[in-house]
């Protein structure tokens, strides 16, 4: 089977083909995401900042000395604001919990204030945005705005507990230091007072041991170490293992102080035991003062630290009342809803067009089978508003049920209409083709059932007839046969007869004479002219085995003989695929006529049937594509616009 490419003119057609699937596809999604859209909560959400200070103050380098982290002090205060403590607060104050609450309903109530807010560093700056979502925009902007405040209060008591603690612990160990000072001078004023010989010069004219630079750097070392002390004091007990290490650390260092006092004292061998012994206490005083002084002044640092009523958090923008939701986005959704659905109508129309193994093209209908399209009949169902011309049948029939059979002869009983008109269309297109050159005996066929082989064949019959050629109709369908009740006339005697020898041709062939007993009016004969042209040769009584009869030697005589005496002759033949009746009679005959009709039949099956015939050397001339919908017109001439426009206003009139 050729495969066909698809070009932009090819996708525009399937487009216009498909348009109501993409439409109704399109309303679907649009509606549907309407209707969710409005069934959503309305979410809104507001944002308070607050500003965080580094002040540097006396007590905060104090602060700075016994509390150090290494982490980034702007994200710690982002998660400290949605801590536990924070929001267990905030509860409280918006009385959404009370003391005698349940501690996991207390924890629950809390996790869900956390889960509304969320907080954020803005750029590099020192400013946290508080943000809050909530179904009701009032919540939210009460929530924003209690968690700012109680953050600050907060972080303010933080603050002042963290100084307590430290003025705390530099007060323990600054009496600690005074007790060894004092220890220090009540034992050099005891020395002094046991030993008055020893004299002010002597000492003065010694070297200064404490002025040597290895006495100065241990002795910085122990004030480091006991600062450090201070900071661990402050966080752990006296039993946590980096106390202790640095409580040994600090003995270490004093042990290393004391020794090397020793070898510089060694190094003074003038001096008499009791002068040294004056030196090292004279040290011990000195070294005493000087500690005590530095913890003397942190302890004051401490003191303003506590005092100090400043705070490092201030709200720079308090939260607002938010006056639309975030959530739903209700033209954002629209938006996206219109493109998606156009994309799945798309996406549908050309997978159904891919699924879809009908023809409605008439250049891929040329291209699949080879062989050109010899006509378009529309649709000739009866638009709403007009009434069909119906005949009376002078036999025991009901005239409902002609009168539908009736509709099949748009040629003679609607001669204005498009369907009419494309029917003498095709006959000129046979007449001017030259088709009829090779040969007048044609078989009208098709691939499938109800595809309106017999309806085309009748009124193309009638068409030559009226175009003044000796038309015959041979009913050559045993199988269900209806040419004899659309005319009203009688099933036999006919073609089967003929063929078995009971009855000529001559005598089993109805004329205008039997159609007008049959049913048809005087008055309609006479307003067709013409009609007295065509011949009707009914299939008969029906046989057992109709392929066997057609072929009979009979048969063969029969076409020929037919041909000599008549113009045209038309064989009505069953569906070409189910049965071989169809293939049997075009062998015989001059030529086979295909017809389809566009959306019921799959390319495969049409294909089949015209290999089918082409295998017992039928030829096939052409296509007759029959019953086309708007929707499958994709090639229409200016001249059919031309006669569409024409008839409609002739109907127009007429109905006026």
């Amino acid at each position: 089977m050729p495969k066909i490419e698809m070009n932009l003119a090819d996708y525009l057609r399937v487009i216009r083909k498909r348009k109501r699937i993409i439409i109704l596809t399109l309303i679907l999604v649009l509606t549907s995401t309407i209707y969710y859209t409005r069934k959503q909560t309305p979410i809104y959400n507001t944002s308070c900042k607050v500003k965080i200070e580094q002040r540097k103050s006396v007590a905060q380098i104090l602060t700075e000395l016994i509390t150090w982290s290494p982490a980034d002090e702007m994200a710690s205060q982002a998660n400290l604001i949605i801590s536990y403590p924070v929001m267990e607060n905030v509860a409280k104050k918006l009385n959404l919990t009370n003391p005698g609450m349940e501690e996991a309903r207390i924890m629950a109530v809390v996790k869900g204030i956390q889960g509304q807010v969320e907080t954020a560093q803005i750029e590099d700056t020192n400013i946290i945005a508080i943000t809050v979502t909530s179904s009701r925009p009032q919540e939210a902007m009460n929530l924003a705005n209690t968690v700012a405040a109680e953050y600050v209060a907060f972080h303010f008591e933080n603050k002042k507990r963290e100084a307590s603690n430290v003025r705390a612990f530099v007060k323990a160990q600054l009496d600690s230091y005074l007790r060894e000072l004092q220890a220090s001078e009540n034992t050099l004023q005891r020395f002094r007072q046991d030993n008055p010989l020893i004299v002010e010069r002597d000492i003065t004219s010694a070297p200064l041991i404490q002025s040597d630079p290895k006495m100065g750097t241990i002795k910085d070392e122990i004030v480091r170490l006991e600062l450090e002390l201070i900071t661990l004091k402050s966080k752990y007990t006296d039993e946590h293992p980096e106390v202790i290490t640095k409580k040994r650390t600090l003995e270490k260092a004093k042990k290393d102080l004391a020794d090397t006092l020793d070898q510089l004292t060694a190094q003074q061998k003038e001096f008499s035991a009791k002068e040294i012994i004056l030196i090292q206490l004279k040290r011990n005083v000195d070294m005493a003062e000087e500690i005590y002084s530095m913890f003397k002044e942190k302890y004051e640092e401490a003191r303003i630290l506590e005092a100090e009523k400043a705070q490092d958090v201030t709200i720079i923008e308090p939260a607002a009342l938010p006056t639309s939701p975030i959530s739903p986005n209700v033209s954002f959704n629209i938006i996206i809803s219109v493109f998606s659905g156009l994309l799945i109508g798309l996406i549908m129309a050309f997978v159904t067009e891919s699924l879809d193994t009908t023809i409605g093209r008439i250049d891929d209908i040329e291209e699949l089978l080879g062989v050109p399209v010899l006509g378009i009949i529309p649709n000739t169902s009866i638009q709403p508003g007009k009434r069909s011309r119906s005949i009376k049948l002078k036999i025991g029939k009901k005239t409902q049920e002609k009168s539908e059979l009736n509709k099949r002869l748009v040629v003679l009983f609607e001669p204005t209409s498009i369907a009419a008109e494309a029917y003498r269309t095709l006959r000129t297109s046979l007449d001017l083709t030259g088709l009829r050159k090779v040969g007048n005996s044609i078989v009208i066929t098709s691939s499938a059932p109800q595809e309106g082989k017999t309806q085309t064949l009748i009124n193309l019959a009638i068409a030559f007839a009226q175009s003044g050629q000796k038309t015959l109709i041979v009913g050559s369908d045993f199988r269900k046969p209806i040419i004899h009740k659309i005319f009203g006339i009688k099933r036999s005697p006919g073609l089967a007869e003929v063929l078995i020898g009971n009855i000529s041709w001559k005598k089993a062939t109805n004329t205008a004479t039997d159609m007008l007993l049959g049913g048809l009016e005087y008055e309609m004969i006479l307003k067709s002219p013409g009609l007295e042209n065509l011949h009707i040769l009914t299939s008969g009584e029906r046989t057992p085995n109709p392929a066997e009869l057609l072929n009979f030697p009979e048969m063969q005589e029969l076409i020929q003989e037919l041909r000599k005496n008549f113009d045209i002759i038309l064989y009505d033949t069953p569906p070409t695929l189910p049965v071989a009746d169809s293939a049997i009679l075009g062998s015989k005959t001059d030529g086979i006529i295909l017809v389809y009709q566009a959306g019921r039949t799959s390319r495969y099956a049409l294909l089949r049937a015209k290999n089918q015939l082409e295998n017992v050397n039928a030829k096939v001339w052409g296509l007759i594509i029959n019953n086309l919908k708007a929707k499958f017109i994709e090639d229409v001439t200016p001249y059919q616009k031309y006669v569409y426009y024409r008839y409609y206003g002739d109907d127009e009139e007429k109905t006026r």
